[in-house]
């Protein structure tokens, strides 16, 4: 819900992009559609299709950043999307084993 009230937000500003205004509108019709749905009955949200500028600018803006802070992003904001309560299980180290496979024609 967050997420769609940012992006309403930057579509309000004076300046704002046909792709921030764009963004605004379908989030507008996504809350819609959330308000009109009868309650404990599931909606579908409004599809918004990205356009080719947005990725670009997305892409952009990401280019500069380091892989594992990219990483930590997204760590971070799946963690968030979990439902209180639940606790993630730490994660084990990979444990190789190595076997010694003796050379052909050694005796």
């Amino acid at each position: 819900m967050e997420n769609l009230l940012e992006q309403i937000r930057a579509a309000i500003v004076v300046d704002a992009s046909l792709d921030a205004r764009a963004a605004g509108v379908a989030a507008c019709r996504t809350i819609l559609a959330a308000l009109d749905a009868a309650p404990g009955q599931p909606f579908a949200p409004a599809v918004v299709t990205p356009t080719p500028s947005a990725i670009a600018a997305a892409v952009g803006a990401l280019r500069g950043v380091p892989p594992d802070q990219l990483l930590d992003i997204a760590i971070s904001r799946l963690r968030a999307a979990l439902p209180s309560g639940v606790d993630v299980p730490a994660a084990q180290p990979l444990k190789f084993h190595i076997i010694h496979v003796p050379k052909l024609g050694a005796s």
